[in-house]
């Protein structure tokens, strides 16, 4: 039971982590990024998933540190 809270909190830190990101991302995107279609496509295919590897990264960083400090 303990493991299944611990993936629970870990996917929802995972998710608060990946939309702090996301907002970062796109006011960096719409202040340097010509909006079209194609750099809109580049954010879709390359910056996205660099999100979401990024957020998982981070999250279980951060959960190895909280582990390690106990």
């Amino acid at each position: 039971m303990r493991k299944f809270i611990e993936k629970i909190i870990y996917f929802v830190f995972t998710i608060l982590i990946f939309m702090v990101l996301w907002k970062v991302t796109g006011e960096v995107w719409e202040e340097f990024v010509p909006l079209n279609y194609k750099t809109n496509l580049i954010g879709l295919i390359f910056v996205s998933p660099i999100i979401i590897i990024l957020s998982f990264v981070l999250s279980s960083l951060t959960f190895h540190f909280i582990r390690k400090s106990d």
